[in-house]
C-alpha cells in the first residue's frame, strides 16, 4: 500500500493546524484554522474530503476542547460544494441531475422547514436541524460529481484504517483507566449510571455511535485487505480487525449488535458467501477472547491495585462487577420491568408521545425542530408545555421523529428516500458486486433507525452517503478506473 504524501497535504497540513488549535485553545485562531481548512477545500476536494474522514470522528473530543473548531466540517464541505457548482458552470442542467430518492429528500426538507415556519419555530432552531439533516446529504452530491480514482479510494480506505487505529487505542486506554485517561476532564468527571461506566466511549463520546463507525471501519478495513496482495501487511490488518472486535464488544451496543447481524444475513441470503460470515464469526471469537475479556479483567485488577481505583467517579463499577452489570444490561432488554419503565420515561413513552402529537397534525406534521430532533433538543419546542413533555428529549427512533414532525406526506417522501436507495442498489446487483453489500448495509441502517436518529448521526451519514456516491458515479458511467 503505497502512500502518496502530496495526495494527502491537505489531511496532514490539517492534523498539524488541529494540533496547534488544540495546544492554544483560542476561539479566534480556531476560526483563522476552519477558514483556511475551507479554501484549501477550494483547490483540493478531494484532500478535503479525506480530511473529514479524520474531523468527524474526533469532532466531539476536538470541539471539547477547542470550541471554535466545530465549524470546519461543515465550511469544508460548503467550500467543497462550491467548488463543484463552479466546476459545473459549462453545463448547468448537471447541477440539478438528482435521482428520485435526492428529490424525495430534498422535497422532505422542504416541507419540514414550511411545516416549521408554520408553527412558530424559531428560525435559528429551523436552520439548526436543516443542517443536521442536509450537510452530510451534500457529500453525496459533491463526490458522486467528482473523478474518483482507484487511487483516491485507496487513500479512503488508508485514513479509515489510520483513524480508526487511533480509536481503538485511545477506547482501550479508556477501559483500563476507567476513563480517567486519554480524554478531557469534563469527560473524566462526568457521572454515569453502572450499566453506561462499564462501556466505551471513545473520542466520538457516545457508545453507540462508536459501536456504528467501527462497523463500517471494520468492513472498509476488510475490504483493504482483500485489495492488497499476500504480506506481512494483511496480518498486521488481520491484528487490527481482531482488536476492532474487541473494542466493538466493549461498546456494549445492543442496537449496533442486531444491526450487524441483520446486515450479514442480507447479505448472506444474496450471495450464499460461506466464507465472508466465517471469517466475521471467527474475528468476533477473538476479539472477544484475546482483546474483550482481558481488557476487562486488567482494567478490573488495575482497578482494585492502583490508585486510579482511588480517583474514579462515582457510578462506575467496582472491581469484579463488570461483566455481572454487562450481563444484567443485555437480559434487561427483555424483561418487564424495563418494558414498564420504557413507557413512562423512556423510548416508547416518546413513541406514545409522537403519535398523540401526529394525532393533532396528521397531514405535515409540526416541523422542524418540534419533537425529538437535534433543533427540539437544544431550543426546545413550542409543542412540549402543550403535551406534558417536561424535559428536551431526543427521540432515540428516527421514525416517530418524522411521523410526528412530518406527517403522512413527510412518511411518504422520507419512504421514497429510504426505499429508493434500496431499489437502485437491487437493480445495479448485476452493474457492480459493491451493491449487495450496500443493499446489506442499508437495511441494517433501517433497524438503526428505530433506535437511534441516525440520519442525524455525522460519521455515520458522512461514510454512507460517500459509499453511496462512488456506488453511483461508478454504476452509471461504467468508470473502469474504479475495478
Amino acid at each position: 500500500m503505497n502512500l502518496n504524501l502530496r495526495e494527502m497535504a491537505v489531511p496532514i497540513i490539517g492534523v498539524l493546524l488541529i494540533a496547534v488549535a488544540l495546544v492554544i485553545p483560542n476561539t479566534m485562531i480556531a476560526y483563522g484554522i476552519s477558514l483556511v481548512l475551507a479554501i484549501a477545500a477550494l483547490f483540493r476536494p478531494k484532500q478535503a474530503i479525506l480530511f473529514l474522514l479524520i474531523y468527524f470522528p474526533l469532532r466531539s473530543f476536538l470541539i471539547e476542547l477547542s470550541p471554535g473548531l466545530k465549524l470546519v466540517g461543515d465550511l469544508i464541505i460548503v467550500f467543497t460544494f462550491l467548488r463543484v457548482l463552479w466546476d459545473a458552470r459549462k453545463d448547468w442542467k448537471s447541477i440539478f441531475r438528482f435521482e428520485l430518492f435526492e428529490w424525495a429528500f430534498i422535497a422532505f426538507i422542504l416541507m419540514g422547514t414550511v411545516s416549521a415556519f408554520l408553527s412558530g419555530v424559531v428560525l435559528t432552531a429551523i436552520i439548526f436541524q436543516i443542517r443536521a439533516f442536509v450537510i452530510m446529504f451534500l457529500l453525496l452530491y459533491i463526490v458522486k460529481r467528482l473523478d474518483i480514482t482507484k487511487r483516491d479510494i485507496m487513500n479512503f480506505l488508508a485514513v479509515t484504517l489510520f483513524v480508526t487505529v487511533v480509536l481503538i487505542i485511545q477506547g482501550i486506554v479508556e477501559k483500563l483507566s476507567a476513563r480517567s485517561l486519554l480524554m478531557p476532564d469534563q469527560w473524566v468527571n462526568r457521572q454515569l449510571s453502572k450499566n453506561n461506566a462499564s462501556r466505551i466511549y471513545g473520542l466520538v463520546n457516545n457508545p453507540n455511535v462508536f459501536a456504528v463507525y467501527l462497523t463500517i471501519s471494520g468492513i472498509l478495513i476488510y475490504y483493504l485487505k482483500t485489495l492488497l496482495p499476500k504480506s506481512k501487511l494483511q496480518w498486521l490488518l488481520n491484528i487490527v480487525l481482531v482488536v476492532l472486535a474487541g473494542t466493538w464488544i466493549l461498546t456494549y451496543s445492543r442496537g449496533t449488535w442486531i444491526a450487524f447481524i441483520i446486515g450479514i444475513v442480507i447479505y448472506f441470503l444474496f450471495t450464499r458467501n460461506w466464507k465472508f460470515v466465517l471469517k466475521a464469526g471467527l474475528v468476533a471469537a477473538l476479539g472477544f477472547a484475546l482483546i474483550t475479556v482481558p481488557v476487562t479483567k486488567a482494567a478490573q485488577w488495575i482497578s482494585s491495585n492502583t490508585e486510579i481505583g482511588e480517583i474514579v467517579r462515582t457510578g462506575a463499577p467496582e472491581p469484579n462487577e463488570t461483566f455481572a452489570i454487562e450481563t444484567t444490561r443485555i437480559k434487561e432488554t427483555f424483561q418487564s420491568d424495563t418494558f414498564e419503565k420504557s413507557k413512562t420515561t423512556g423510548r416508547l413513552f416518546i413513541v406514545y408521545k409522537g403519535f398523540e402529537i401526529f394525532k393533532d397534525y396528521p397531514v405535515i406534521g409540526t416541523g422542524f425542530g418540534t419533537f425529538g430532533d437535534s433543533a427540539s433538543k437544544v431550543y426546545s419546542s413550542p409543542y412540549y408545555s402543550q403535551y406534558d413533555i417536561r424535559f428536551n428529549i431526543y427521540s432515540d427512533n428516527q421514525y416517530i421523529q418524522v411521523i410526528t414532525q412530518n406527517g403522512v406526506v413527510g412518511v411518504l417522501l422520507f419512504a421514497v428516500f429510504l426505499l429508493g436507495m434500496l431499489v437502485v442498489f437491487w437493480k445495479r446487483r448485476k452493474q457492480s458486486d459493491k451493491a449487495i453489500p450496500m443493499l446489506a448495509l442499508l437495511i441494517s441502517v433501517y433497524w438503526c433507525g428505530f433506535i437511534y436518529n441516525i440520519w442525524e448521526d455525522k460519521t455515520f451519514t458522512m461514510y454512507f452517503y460517500i459509499l453511496t456516491a462512488v456506488f453511483l458515479a461508478y454504476t452509471s458511467k461504467k468508470n473502469t478506473r474504479l475495478q
